[in-house]
């Protein structure tokens, strides 16, 4: 690197800051309501040199490195890209967006720089990636998930009724006591035993949601479900929207599809915390503080080998997300994915090394 190449460096990340800022910001944009607040505290990127071992297997023929994954990703990867080219010059990028499901058979056999997934690996695919890699994927959390589905981001998660239902709130403990069956407080399948009155106090709860190991299946399982066995009653769909169509058809139903999707027929309940005091309804500001439990990250999987670094050029990649000027990326797409705060960050760079 030249005495000139740090200051040249310094002058397009301000330039592009400045550009991020202003787009993100300007009013007669009609996205800019929409878009998302950076926490000032995220530490600045500082370039440093990176380049791919000649025979990484993430290299296409022509010399581009692969990204694989999730295809919700692309609007902030493309930003990500553009960014880490400007001071590593000669680096290209190509994105093969193929879907959640690719990016940890990619990521086994290192044919991506890191597996894009908008939800967590699951055990299918964590057994057979430690078998061949030798131990499991660095899990890197990259943002939070959407609070609006316009896009077709994964996004948070809320619990639904039918409007017929006078219920308003739960917990994250009772909605995961009413979905399975073995708690060690007990099972909640009577709506009487979540509050409710009269006819509603002997109904039986009838629960809706995804299989098991869809994105949110596995999302629920690792974070609120304990591994139990869901509740016999249990009525699967493959998405939100068949979800939420079967439980407008029924009263006693309860569900967890994504955040947002209320209608004449269905509602949303608040969720509270386990002593009553605090009450969330996934707004995004609940969302990037955690204080929201159905809440999800968005996940960049590492490969890495035991007793080997982390690969220069993915952990050079993955500064620059988590660092201002990245967050400011994932800020700036209208309706899109939540940024980390600093803190979060911190401590999703702590992993790399």
């Amino acid at each position: 690197m030249t005495r000139s190449e740090p200051s040249q460096i310094a002058r397009c990340l301000a330039a592009l800051g400045l550009v991020l800022a202003a787009a993100s910001a300007h009013p007669q944009d009609p996205g800019a309501a929409n878009r998302r607040q950076v926490d000032p505290g995220l530490t600045a990127y500082l370039p440093q040199p990176a380049a791919p071992a000649p025979q990484a297997e993430y290299l296409t023929r022509d010399g581009a490195i692969r990204i694989g994954g999730a295809d919700h990703v692309k609007h902030i990867v493309e930003g990500f890209n553009a960014l880490y080219a400007q001071p590593h010059p000669g680096t290209r990028f190509q994105i093969e967006g193929k879907g959640t499901s690719s990016a940890v058979p990619l990521l086994m056999f290192g044919k991506t720089l890191f597996g894009a997934m908008g939800r967590a690996i699951n055990p299918q695919e964590a057994v057979p990636f430690r078998k061949i890699v030798g131990q499991d994927a660095l899990e890197i959390r990259v943002a939070h998930t959407s609070d609006d589905t316009s896009e077709h981001l994964a996004t948070s998660l809320a619990v639904y009724v039918h409007r017929s239902n006078p219920l308003t709130q739960v917990s994250a403990r009772q909605l995961a006591r009413a979905l399975t069956i073995g708690n060690p407080e007990g099972d909640l399948s009577r709506w009487g035993q979540l509050g409710l009155k009269e006819t509603w106090a002997s109904r039986a709860i009838h629960p809706y949601g995804t299989p098991e190991y869809t994105g949110f299946g596995t999302y629920l399982q690792r974070a609120h479900l304990r591994g139990l066995p869901l509740a016999p009653g249990y009525e699967q769909y493959g998405g939100s929207g068949q979800i939420l169509q079967r439980l407008a058809a029924d009263p006693a139903g309860i569900a967890v599809a994504a955040i947002g999707q209320e209608s004449a027929q269905v509602k949303a309940l608040a969720i509270v915390s386990e002593d009553g005091r605090n009450v969330t309804t996934g707004t995004s500001a609940e969302v990037a503080s955690r204080a929201y439990p159905l809440g999800r990250p968005l996940y960049f999987y590492v490969r890495k080998e035991p007793g080997k670094p982390v690969d220069p050029v993915t952990r050079e990649y993955l500064r620059l997300v988590l660092s201002r000027e990245g967050q400011q990326i994932i800020a700036s797409q209208p309706r899109g994915y939540i940024p980390l705060d600093a803190e979060q960050a911190r401590a999703e760079l702590a992993k790399l090394d």
